[in-house]
């Protein structure tokens, strides 16, 4: 009785030790690239690509495209994400949904035009962002930002 339960016991504290992910792939962040580029003046927009994995069963994929604009003095000044979902065949890639999101960090900015479209394999982001100083623009920002899937799934 006594090895009865010793070997209950045991085979208790090992199951209790083994840890079960069943959504491994379900909103995962799987990768995060950055790039960076330099104006004369001194500021620069970091570029961050994210990806996120929904489903390999249905073969969707999600992924954002971040750009933040820093002024000179290192600090932010704006940022806008374009987030785009896709499926892919192997053969083709769709893109599903496109969205943009932005955020002001310095109140001298401001957006005045920010829209988001899809075509193909492509979520697009079109962005205008203007710095005021006593009521006048005194600096235009326009951007395009372009998230693309590859027919293997692939985001850029």
């Amino acid at each position: 009785m006594k090895r009865f339960i010793a070997i209950t016991l045991s085979l208790i504290i090992i199951l209790s030790a083994i840890s079960f992910n069943a959504s491994a792939s379900y909103g995962e962040i799987n990768d995060e690239i950055t790039e960076t580029i330099y104006f004369e003046d001194g500021s620069y927009i970091v570029i961050t690509l994210e990806e996120t994995t929904y489903s390999r069963a249905t073969n969707t994929k999600s992924g954002s495209k971040t750009y933040t604009y820093t002024n000179s003095d290192n600090e932010k000044q704006w940022s806008v994400t374009l987030n785009g979902t896709f499926t892919y065949t192997g053969s083709t890639a769709t893109c599903t949904n496109a969205t943009i999101s932005k955020v002001i960090y310095d109140d001298a900015w401001k957006f005045t035009s920010a829209t988001a479209s899809k075509s193909g394999n492509k979520a697009t982001g079109n962005i205008t962002a203007k710095k005021y100083f006593l009521g006048i623009a005194i600096k235009t920002v326009n951007d395009s930002i372009t998230l693309t899937c590859s027919a293997t799934g692939t985001l850029s």
